[in-house]
């Protein structure tokens, strides 16, 4: 039914303000048609009136979706009244609820929970003192509280009593619990409680504004806006908030659970947004923001996507439309409105329309950008992005084409790539068995880190760790369960290091195909526990057979390619720099087991916007900025390794200024960005503070250096500053679920912007002023004991040549110092064989700082013993 046009009387029957001294409302005025209805607002028709007069506002419908209560007042500082309205009866009606600013219905629709203050009167008074020093700031009256009721205003109580503010309540249509804004805490925070006023839980705790807060359907999340003070600003805010004053200024809309966790925010316009309501059940919201408006009295109706993308204005008619909300059947949304209101007239009034229609007008900002390249990047098609995989290869064409569009000068070896070879796969053959008794061939398999080597030994029983101590395995072929041990490779280590020549695991269920991990000098294999059932209960009983063990393995390797781009200076010659500023980010992934849309469609989406800003921008540059999307960065960031080793044309290790790593940047919580490497130069810190400043976000720096593996990792070790960028850890990396709709996009365009104002501001530098960090990048310090200070090199040793081939060491590390130096590669430790940086693990994990250990190191073909003296391994 089209709604009727109102012509209503107010009750001045309230409960908690009274109204007698008020005047009566003015008759209403028609509302211009023309003003009304607009051809360009697609998504809004049948729009009618529903106030005529007055300072109307804080709509929300009832969960029927026939029932508005909304607060009416005759002048912006008058106290504010409740009224339910039924635009839909015959004839439409209106009753009295409550005085106060801001009310809800309970999911019965039979009651109401409300904010309103006893003395609104003064606090009236407060807020016009407030306007004259504390210009457009907003009064947070202390004695605001929240109240529940019946529908029609009777049986009025308070649910909360805390000193304060307490006020903005909304409620959940499931259970009738409470969200609402408090200053019972000392700054203006949302809330949670019961239905009752029980159980109140706090669900923000960041210094700044956060109210407005809203459930969305099912009470999983909520929505709310917030106004953070920048560093900056902190100490103006205090004193306002000392005054029960909050400033004006922007104001974002924000998402998290219903508990307050996974907080991200959705909106980065950097201007006054609002009033945030659910739009249903398609993954957006509709707010008023002054975003893009023509003048200081104009607000309109904004819809965005849950990530941050497809912002749509959906008013476009002159002044103020605002204080949206959608009916939970999603057929209408109301709202207030001055479209209707005659010239020098001050009414803003409450509209409702029916809601549909198409989507208009969408705005393409920097989240669309990321979140299109990372959704084509993680799209299943891709096939995981694994290496040798046709996906991998049309990702880097992607990125290749990407480039070139942007204007970005090809810098590889040919074109944009840089092409190198990465250890794909092994293939194995393994066959095992007593003499004369040889197991199936399908129920045994090599692993990985096996030698290709056939022995014939006795077959020995070794039931835990310990025992490798107390039983003699040398000459021998040692026996364990695969169940009761954690690492494979590491009993393979241990038998070795003990004697062993060989390892034979005994495990249940289906076996693997082995996959590349370095040798560890013995042959070793995998067998099924129902093949050898007899055989190992008579080795548990102290049996020795004498067994055949044999295993061949055979690398496969695959040709892989960097993409590789140069943006160049911008200013005369005569004013350039020396040297470039890469940024970075690895395109691979690990193949059909997860998509990778945070490791890592979101770098180098995040990549591709830097790209794309600077062709949109084109910065004054005063040296090149060097673009790289890296692949086999899961191969032990074998593609950045090769680039450094192979760097572009003109460009020597010495001219890297700086390198950028953006690596897992799509999963951004309560606006904090995880920088690792800061500590690698003087100036990083400073130049920080304004990259974040400027992408309005927070900056969490890692203290001591430390940061994981990742691409930025052979940079480091060849002496370059670096950065990591990571919006942190979670349980869905690496596996099925890591898809693109859990990026956030909003946050992974903020962190392009950081990491282009980072590259920006380093082009303008004479230099960086490289520090040498006490626990650098993961190496040997994976070893939680002790630490040689040493980086291991993934593509390992020379053919024939086994041990743990250095790239780099730590400067004035144990290994420095003991003269070891990159190319050298570690052949024993101590007396314990090195097959790979595994072992050299293995054999710190036991270690002490202090300890002193003779290692054996071959250099130039010579075999050479340094004196090394292990530190503790700091790990951050």
């Amino acid at each position: 039914m089209r709604p009727a046009t109102l012509l209503l009387r107010l009750s001045c029957a309230f409960v908690v303000a009274s109204c007698a001294e008020e005047p009566p409302p003015k008759p209403p005025a028609p509302p211009p048609p023309v003003a009304t209805v607009r051809e360009d607002e697609g998504h809004l028709s049948d729009i009618v009136q529903v106030t005529h007069g007055g300072d109307n506002g804080a709509v929300r419908w009832s969960w029927a979706s026939d029932a508005l209560v909304l607060r009416t007042r005759t002048s912006a500082l008058a106290c504010g009244r409740l009224v339910e309205v039924h635009p839909f009866a015959d004839p439409p009606s209106r009753s009295a609820v409550a005085g106060g600013e801001t009310a809800a219905f309970a999911p019965s629709d039979h009651a109401v929970v409300y904010a309103a203050s006893p003395t609104c009167g003064k606090s009236k008074d407060d807020a016009r003192a407030a306007s004259k020093d504390a210009k457009d700031a907003t009064l947070l009256d202390p004695d605001v509280d929240v109240f529940g009721a019946s529908a029609d205003g009777s049986s009025p109580h308070k649910l909360t009593d805390s000193p304060g503010f307490d006020g903005d309540p909304n409620v959940c249509g499931k259970d009738g619990s409470i969200v609402f804004t408090s200053m019972r805490d000392g700054d203006p925070d949302v809330y949670r409680m019961n239905g009752d006023g029980s159980n109140v839980r706090r669900v923000t705790a960041t210094p700044g504004y956060d109210g407005e807060a809203t459930f969305d359907a099912d009470c999983t999340h909520v929505l709310w806006r917030a106004s953070r003070p920048r560093p900056s600003e902190v100490e103006d805010y205090k004193k306002l908030l000392a005054r029960n004053l909050v400033p004006a200024g922007p104001s974002e809309l924000w998402i998290a659970n219903a508990d307050g966790t996974e907080a991200r925010e959705i909106t980065y316009l950097d201007a006054q947004s609002f009033s945030p309501t659910w739009l249903g059940t398609e993954g957006r919201v509709v707010f008023a923001s002054r975003f893009g408006a023509p003048g200081p009295h104009d607000v309109d109706l904004w819809a965005v996507d849950t990530n941050g993308t497809n912002l749509e204005r959906i008013t476009t008619a002159p002044g103020w439309d605002a204080s949206p909300a959608v009916s939970p059947d999603g057929k209408w949304i109301a709202f207030t409105s001055t479209r209707a209101t005659l010239p020098l007239e001050h009414d803003v009034d409450v509209m409702i329309a029916h809601w549909g229609g198409a989507w208009r007008h969408v705005e393409i900002r920097p989240a669309d950008h990321v979140m299109g390249d990372a959704a084509w990047l993680a799209d299943p098609a891709r096939e995981g992005r694994g290496l040798g995989t046709k996906g991998l290869d049309d990702a880097g064409a992607y990125v290749e084409r990407s480039f070139k569009s942007f204007g970005v000068l090809p810098a590889g070896d040919d074109d944009y790539r840089q092409t190198f070879d990465v250890t794909q796969s092994v293939s194995g053959v393994a066959t095992f068995g007593p003499v004369g008794a040889p197991v199936a061939p399908g129920l045994v398999r090599a692993l990985g880190f096996s030698a290709s080597a056939t022995v014939l030994a006795p077959l020995v029983y070794v039931a835990d760790d310990e025992d490798f101590a107390r039983i003699d395995v040398k000459g021998k072929i040692a026996v364990v369960r695969a169940a009761a041990h954690g690492s494979l490779r590491h009993e393979a280590w241990l038998a070795h290091d003990r004697g062993a020549v060989g390892l034979v695991a005994i495990a249940e269920g289906k076996l693997s195909d082995p996959v590349p991990e370095s040798d560890e000098g013995i042959p070793a294999a995998v067998v099924a526990n129902a093949a050898v059932g007899p055989l190992l209960a008579g080795l548990v009983r102290g049996q020795h057979p004498l067994a055949n063990l044999a295993v061949t393995l055979a690398p496969e390797t695959t040709e892989a390619f960097n993409v590789v781009g140069r943006w160049p200076a911008t200013v005369p010659s005569a004013q350039r720099l020396p040297g470039v500023v890469v940024v970075g980010a690895h395109y691979d992934h690990i193949g059909e087991k997860s998509p990778g849309a945070d490791d890592n469609a979101s770098g180098t989406a995040a990549l591709l916007q830097i790209a794309r800003s600077l062709s949109e921008e084109k910065p004054t540059l005063r040296r090149d900025i060097v673009l790289v999307a890296f692949s086999g960065e899961e191969q032990g960031a074998a593609g950045a390794h090769a680039f450094v080793r192979h760097l572009p044309e003109g460009v020597l290790t010495k001219d890297i200024i700086a390198m950028i790593n953006l690596d897992m940047v799509g999963r951004m919580r309560d606006d904090t960005l995880q920088v690792f490497g800061a500590d690698t130069a003087a100036q990083w810190p400073d130049l920080l503070s304004g990259a974040c400043d400027a992408a309005r976000i927070n900056c969490a720096r890692a203290t001591g250096g430390g940061f994981g593996a990742s691409d930025h990792a052979p940079f480091h070790e060849a002496g370059v500053p670096v950065l990591h960028l990571f919006t942190g850890v979670h349980g869905d990396n690496g596996k099925l679920t890591d898809t693109v709709d859990k990026l956030n996009a909003a946050g992974m365009a903020q962190v392009a912007v950081a990491a282009e104002h980072l590259a920006r501001d380093v082009t303008d530098l004479q230099k960086l002023d490289v520090q040498h960090v006490a626990a650098p990048i993961e190496s040997d310090v994976r070893s939680y004991g002790a630490t040689l200070g040493t980086y291991p090199d993934p593509k390992g040793p020379p053919k024939g040549t086994t041990g743990m081939l250095l790239s780099g060491v730590r400067a004035g590390g144990p290994a420095d110092k003991a003269g070891l130096r990159g190319g050298d590669v570690i052949l024993r430790i101590g007396g314990h064989v090195i097959g790979g940086v595994e072992d050299v693990m293995f054999v710190l994990t036991g270690a002490k700082p202090g300890q002193h250990v003779k290692v054996v190191a071959l250099r130039d073909g010579k075999e050479f013993t340094a004196d090394v003296v292990l530190e503790e391994a700091r790990v951050h």
